[in-house]
């Protein structure tokens, strides 16, 4: 297995664009190994000034680059996906993104994580109560919600306020 560092760069805070990067580690996973690569930048209405929270899933074969984009204090903040050639990219966005984003029930969710348990994929992410964005009180929340895979798409069942079986 090999072992590889994902991030973004904090080009929003100077008005540049904010790309997510990957670098493979060594196997100890201490130290960097050959050069970074530049998988995405924000390009979409949906993603605002920046993309943020890489994660990578391997599902049926494929790999899956999940990230979320926005301001996160904001209802705009939602999680979407591209799918990878390999962890150092070339990566393709869904055209079908954002994945997740504000309804009724909960406002900004994102900056996501997945747990695959008995079969079954599940999203952990947060989220802010409707009109509470930015809010301290009672701030964002850890949300949980199936992923159903459709010909190869995740389409997520959220985000759900009914109680969800724990994974």
């Amino acid at each position: 297995m090999k072992l590889w560092l994902l991030w973004k760069n904090d080009g929003n805070a100077v008005g540049a664009d904010t790309w997510i990067w990957s670098q493979r580690l060594s196997a100890d996973g201490l130290r960097l190994v050959g050069e970074p690569t530049r998988l995405l930048r924000q390009t979409e209405p949906w993603e605002g000034a920046l993309v943020e929270g890489p994660f990578l899933h391997r599902q049926d074969g494929r790999l899956y680059l999940f990230y979320a984009a926005n301001a996160y204090d904001q209802a705009r903040y939602a999680e979407g996906y591209a799918v990878c050639e390999s962890p150092a990219g070339p990566c393709v966005k869904a055209a079908e993104n954002p994945i997740l984003k504000a309804n009724g029930v909960a406002t900004g969710p994102g900056h996501a994580s997945m747990v695959v348990k008995d079969g079954r994929t599940w999203l952990v992410y947060h989220a802010w109560p409707p009109g509470r964005e930015g809010s301290t009180d009672p701030g964002r929340q850890v949300w949980l919600d199936e992923v159903i895979w459709t010909d190869g798409r995740p389409v997520v069942r959220g985000p759900n306020a009914d109680p969800q079986p724990r994974p």
